[in-house]
């Protein structure tokens, strides 16, 4: 996102996408918080974005076809349901937004609907009306899509469940997502309620409506659900109302495939009272157009169940979408894999959202829960533990070697050399072994946890003043108070030596409570999180090693106050390595727990993933040829199936 300001301060912002980013405009100065507009504008990126990939706009891509604006208006049916009232048909003209509006529903709406009927085409429809009143208004709520088949707890309230999604999908800090919710700034657009486990259904409709009944309830809220699931709740949800869809008719099915150029196929579904039973379904519709060609009306007649039917017409569109010719972006002059390998690293992405219960999938989300059991898993942890365990040994042992051999090289010149030299090499390698065993200590306690990228940092002094203030009057009581009563002839250098290494707590305190996640994270690339973590963890290595090498300068400078001048010179050359080695030993220890370890973690897992066939080595690259295919969505860094019967089917493989 490019944010500008004109002569006069003014922020310039505009909405368009162009390949996950954002171009800058002239616009109004917006009277939102910043964190708000940036919302505002990932939403907007991202229903627009599903909307231009959505299965019923890739029929018209793939065949060809130009999209017209008749072609592209809802083209099934719905009626609109309130309380115990008899439904009310929907009449074409009616927008989704009317709906929403209307006295009776109060912006608290119900979409139902059969697997595939358009729920989320609808509900995303109504979110980019709503974005735009959004944008125009600026007390108006933020539309936020979220899915809730992620909701896995019955006893985690939907508040808390939104805050933390709202972390996970968009990157806002928890502590923004809370006074969001609380301050009723955000429409929630709850789509999936039929996919969170059957068994915790019931629970997640009683869980809304705790909510909704409570004071952090929202002003506006959609829920989308299967209507054969919802009918079969004991609960119902507290709405204002429903719209529920319909299946479409013969006449809006003849004027779909007149409408895409595809008069051929009408016949054949007459032929076959089966399949165009099936065809009223929008999705199968859209697919069937796509994957007729490649049906055997033979094989078709001889399956006995729905099931099988729809997956013969899906496995008909992966056939279709993988032979059609295609001016790849991705690969290029790279010849692609074969389509079994594709598929296969196609089903394992499949297989595992659904085992995490999700619909969304960003590469830097990779974690440990996707390796097997067992031998995998100890690999992962053997990896990631040498890797550490290497890099700090490696570069303590040289810091070791070259300080010995300068100071050896001093003592052979100056027999005093040693008297003063010796006593400050043990007592740091003594702090290095210290660091080296925490290192460890810190790296198997976070081995086995979720890798946690290191995206952004914003300093707080607020954050870092109380540690700060604690750490320094116990350094300065020690520096005043043991010299008074055991060493009185060097109260002078240990009040020197306080402030120093106060200036030392002052630094490593700043940094390791001062940095705060930033408000929100935009995720315009695939496996930015990752690249991040380590631009940040070089960053706070360099920006450490130098300050801390700053303090440790000045700690020797008081200790060789009293030592003698030509003594001091002839060090000088030997002290400046120690020095360069220093930061370097610094940049390391510190990197490793600041991004570093994440980095590790990540290469470590996707390693093991690519020697076991799982995944491809360029992750992103596959992600987006198969975006090209279509067979998934991209926002910004976000992968998707472009919809979740699609999902499914690779899934089950």
């Amino acid at each position: 996102m490019n944010r500008q300001y004109d002569n006069r301060g003014r922020d310039q912002f505009n909405f368009e996408n162009v390949h996950g980013n954002f171009v800058v405009q002239n616009q109004e100065p917006p009277t939102r918080p910043r964190s708000q507009w940036l919302l505002l504008q990932q939403v907007k990126q991202e229903v627009d974005s599903r909307l231009e990939q959505s299965l019923h706009n890739r029929v018209f891509i793939v065949l060809g076809k130009h999209k017209q604006p008749e072609q592209v208006k809802r083209l099934w049916d719905a009626e609109v349901k309130i309380g115990s009232k008899p439904a009310e048909p929907l009449l074409p003209q009616t927008s989704i937004l009317e709906v929403f509006e209307r006295a009776d529903i109060a912006g608290q709406l119900l979409i139902l609907g059969a697997p595939g009927a358009g729920k989320t085409t609808t509900m995303l429809e109504l979110a980019q009306s709503l974005i735009e009143k959004a944008i125009q208004d600026s007390s108006y709520p933020i539309p936020v899509l979220f899915n809730l088949s992620s909701w896995k707890d019955p006893h985690q309230s939907i508040p808390t469940w939104l805050v933390e999604e709202l972390n996970l999908k968009y990157g806002v800090r928890k502590d923004i997502g809370k006074k969001l919710i609380e301050g009723k700034q955000l429409l929630p657009t709850l789509d999936g309620l039929d996919e969170v486990k059957p068994e915790h259904q019931e629970a997640c409709v009683n869980s809304i409506n705790q909510w909704l009944q409570g004071d952090d309830r929202p002003l506006y809220v959609v829920v989308c659900s299967r209507r054969e699931e919802y009918i079969n709740y004991e609960s119902r949800l507290y709405l204002g109302g429903a719209i529920v869809l319909q299946e479409l008719t013969d006449a809006q099915i003849r004027e779909y495939l007149t409408g895409v150029k595809r008069f051929e196929l009408w016949p054949l579904l007459q032929k076959n009272e089966v399949l165009l039973e099936l065809v009223k379904n929008p999705l199968l519709l859209s697919i069937t157009v796509l994957s007729y060609e490649e049906l055997s009306l033979q094989k078709w007649q001889q399956l006995t169940s729905t099931k099988q039917q729809i997956k013969m017409l899906l496995d008909g569109y992966v056939q279709r979408m993988f032979h059609r010719e295609i001016k790849s972006r991705a690969y290029r002059k790279l010849t692609p894999r074969k389509v079994e390998q594709i598929q296969h690293w196609l089903y394992f992405l499949a297989w595992q959202l659904q085992q995490e219960s999700r619909t969304e999938f960003l590469i830097e989300q990779l974690q440990p829960s996707w390796l097997s059991v067992g031998k995998q898993e100890r690999l992962y942890e053997l990896i990631v533990g040498l890797i550490t365990g290497l890099l700090v040994s490696l570069i303590l042992t040289f810091t070791l070697i070259l300080t010995l051999t300068f100071t050896l090289a001093g003592s052979l010149f100056h027999s005093g050399f040693w008297k003063y030299l010796e006593p400050k090499v043990v007592l740091i390698y003594m702090l290095f072994f210290l660091l080296f065993v925490g290192s460890l200590i810190v790296m198997h306690t976070r081995l086995y946890k979720k890798i946690e990228v290191v995206e952004g940092f914003r300093f707080s002094f607020k954050e870092a003043k109380k540690p700060i203030i604690c750490t320094l009057k116990v350094i300065f009581g020690f520096s005043f108070v043991v010299p008074l009563f055991f060493y009185r002839e060097f109260l002078l250098k240990s009040i020197l030596l306080g402030l120093v290494w106060g200036l030392y707590c002052i630094l490593t305190h700043g940094i390791l409570f001062g940095l705060k996640p930033l408000e929100i994270n935009i995720k315009n690339n695939p496996n930015q999180g990752i690249w991040k973590s380590a631009a940040n963890a070089l960053y706070i290595a360099l920006i450490s090693g130098l300050s801390i090498q700053l303090v440790l300068w000045l700690n020797d400078a008081v200790l060789d106050f009293g030592v003698p001048s030509d003594m001091r010179s002839s060090m000088q050359i030997s002290r400046l390595t120690i020095m360069l080695i220093r930061v370097l030993n610094y940049a390391v220890l510190l990197g490793i727990p600041f991004g570093g370890l994440t980095c590790i973690k990540h290469f470590s897992l996707r390693l093991i993933l690519f020697k076991n066939g799982h995944i491809p080595w360029n992750y992103a690259r596959f992600l987006n040829y198969c975006t090209e295919r279509g067979f998934l969505q991209r926002v910004g860094g976000r992968y998707r199936f472009i919809h979740k019967q699609l999902q499914d089917h690779f899934a089950e493989m």
